[in-house]
């Protein structure tokens, strides 16, 4: 016997859901729009500078804005109806916006790298450097605000892309911190102090690019988190009529947990009585995860006396 159920069923998960992604989206207008602006006034102070480290800086921002778009569009398409095709959904989506966010976190780590590896053999050329310092320390607020309020949000509705997305945003404040150091040595006469900081900026850009992508690329290798997976068989736990869980399988979707599970019951069980058994396991295991998430349970006949499932397991896995 098998059982399928989703938590979209109910209302107050529906809800649930609107609401995280309302906040997600939230968060992105805001992250669009603070960075737009910070992104904007350094291209004025630019114009007035021809600073080339503020340039780099002025591109790593623009690239945020890019990112962040990406993941406000997959936010969207996550709310689309499911179809036939699409019977999951598109909460993978998300996930795959966030890989994409990853590569253009790696990608701004590679730039500063190169860039300041450079800036070893050249002397930059920077006019009113205080210009430069103002547009450094402008860029190194504004990104730092909008990658709290993106890792705050996005840690509390459990959106990987919304916290790559906030990684992205902090390690663009970071290069600002370098176009400070710029001007800074400049104006002391000391060039080179650029590139010393832009490599170790550069190093910390490519660990929030692995720290970020690491869990991204897990979900998207459907690996089943440890912590998840302890709070389901400890909500288990509080559920009777079955001898114990034989598989138990999940994989995340965005914000979203696919679960499927072998549950081994007696087999003088009707199919009503298996039934009821499973209904109140789905019940338990869906106040546990998350809105819209996804529980199938598959009633595994089991005899005590003999301690073995029903022969026919095998034939199913084929």
């Amino acid at each position: 016997m098998h059982v399928g159920h989703e938590s979209g069923h109910g209302h107050s998960h529906v809800k649930s859901l609107d609401l995280s992604t309302r906040d997600g989206v939230r968060a992105l207008k805001v992250g669009v729009a603070g960075l737009g602006f910070t992104t904007a006034f350094q291209v004025l102070l630019l114009l007035l500078s021809g600073s080339v480290a503020l340039l780099g800086d002025t591109l790593h921002n623009g690239v945020d804005v890019i990112g962040t778009a990406m993941v406000w569009v997959a936010f969207i398409v996550t709310k689309r109806r499911k179809t036939t095709r699409f019977g999951y959904g598109y909460h993978r989506l998300e996930d795959l916006a966030g890989l994409a966010v990853v590569a253009l976190i790696a990608a701004s780590a590679l730039f500063v790298i190169y860039e300041s590896a450079r800036a070893f053999g050249d002397s930059p050329a920077i006019q009113r450097p205080w210009l430069v310092l103002l547009a450094g320390v402008v860029g190194f607020i504004g990104n730092e605000a909008v990658a709290q309020y993106k890792l705050r949000v996005g840690k509390r509705i459990d959106s990987a892309a919304l916290v790559a997305d906030g990684q992205h945003s902090r390690a663009d404040g970071l290069t600002s911190l370098g176009v400070v150091a710029a001007a800074a040595g400049i104006m002391l006469g000391q060039p080179r102090i650029d590139a010393a900081v832009g490599l170790a900026i550069g190093v910390l850009i490519g660990w929030a690019a692995y720290s970020s992508g690491r869990e991204v690329i897990l979900r998207l290798l459907d690996h089943g988190d440890p912590e998840v997976r302890h709070q389901l068989e400890h909500a288990a736990e509080s559920v009777a009529g079955f001898d114990h869980i034989n598989k138990l399988r999940l994989r995340h979707s965005g914000r979203t947990v696919h679960l499927v599970a072998h549950v081994c019951m007696p087999s003088a069980y009707s199919l009503v009585q298996a039934h009821d058994v499973a209904e109140e396991l789905r019940a338990a295991w869906l106040h546990v995860l998350p809105p819209a998430s996804v529980v199938d349970v598959h009633a595994d006949p089991f005899d005590r006396e003999t301690g073995a499932p029903h022969l026919k397991e095998a034939a199913h896995s084929h």
